[in-house]
C-alpha cells in the first residue's frame, strides 16, 4: 500500500515536471518573439536617430551659410 502511495505521487510528480516543462519552454518562446521584435524596433529606431541627426547637420550648415549672407550683405 505503501509502495502504492509512493508511486502514485512520483507520478504525479513526474506528471508536474513535464507540464512544467512545457510551459517553460513555452515562456522561452514568447521571450525569443518578443526579443526579435524589440531588435527590429530598435533598429528602426537606430535608423531614425541618423536620419534626425543628418538632418540636424543639413540645418545647421544652412542655418551658418544665411548667417554668412546676412553679415556679408550687412557689411555691403
Amino acid at each position: 500500500m505503501k509502495q502504492k502511495i509512493l508511486d502514485a505521487g512520483l507520478a504525479v510528480l513526474l506528471v508536474g515536471a513535464v507540464i512544467a516543462m512545457f510551459v517553460m519552454a513555452n515562456a522561452v518562446k514568447e521571450v525569443h518573439a518578443e526579443n526579435e521584435k524589440l531588435q527590429e524596433e530598435n533598429a528602426e529606431l537606430q535608423l531614425d536617430k541618423i536620419n534626425l541627426e543628418i538632418d540636424l547637420e543639413n540645418i545647421t550648415d544652412a542655418y551658418w551659410k544665411l548667417s554668412n549672407q546676412l553679415e556679408r550683405m550687412e557689411a555691403e
